[in-house]
């Protein structure tokens, strides 16, 4: 399969009322909110929001054949990189939630930017943010192993730049000012497909 062919990481479908990590951002983000998606990609989450959510989004996007499909879903579009220096001003406004969808590892000073969500947050305002989890079963086997691979998507996506447990992505929320009061996971199982060729070369435990 060509480059042009490979289906895009942001192209998805998914039922709003599922267990997928988008399903339950979107919950999370709830119904009439004025809404910043960092990484909007192809608008997926967008659409949701804006179309069955009744919120007004506004999408970052470093990609700008992406951002154009996420157009039709914003009210306001900005195509650049998160770190910059013009996005901020670009996107200037108070908001009821920030939307970070398994962006913050793209990015090599995460808390920087962190940082910078604070003051465009509304009174009572809310980041929501997904992420992998470096402590997942799967990687522990790789490590175990003597292996940490790369791979075209998943936990160990070639373009991820950062790797976060719970308690270390806690930290940094909270050094930015921001503190946790929900969290979820996302199930991606121990034996995930992924990983499975490092469990196989592991010793069985000893009785």
């Amino acid at each position: 399969m060509s480059i042009e062919e490979r289906q895009s990481p942001y192209d998805y479908a998914f039922d709003p009322d599922g267990g997928s990590t988008a399903a339950r951002i979107a919950r999370l983000v709830g119904v009439d909110h004025r809404v910043l998606e960092l990484g909007c990609g192809y608008g997926v989450i967008s659409r949701q929001l804006s179309q069955a959510q009744r919120c007004r989004v506004t999408g970052v996007e470093i990609d700008a054949a992406s951002a154009e499909r996420a157009r039709p879903w914003l009210d306001r579009l900005y195509v650049g990189n998160l770190e910059d220096q013009q996005w901020q001003a670009a996107v200037a406004d108070a908001y009821d939630v920030i939307v970070s969808a398994d962006v913050i590892e793209h990015l090599r000073d995460p808390e920087e930017t962190l940082r910078q969500l604070v003051p465009m947050l509304a009174p009572g305002g809310q980041v929501v943010i997904s992420f992998p989890n470096a402590g997942h079963a799967g990687i522990i086997a790789a490590l175990l192993a003597g292996r940490f691979d790369y791979t075209p998507t998943g936990l160990l996506d070639e373009t991820h730049l950062r790797f976060f447990t719970w308690n270390s992505m806690e930290r940094m929320l909270n050094r930015v000012g921001l503190e946790v009061t929900h969290r979820e996971t996302v199930d991606a199982g121990g034996w995930h497909e992924q990983f499975t060729e490092y469990w196989q070369v592991l010793p069985e435990p000893p009785l």
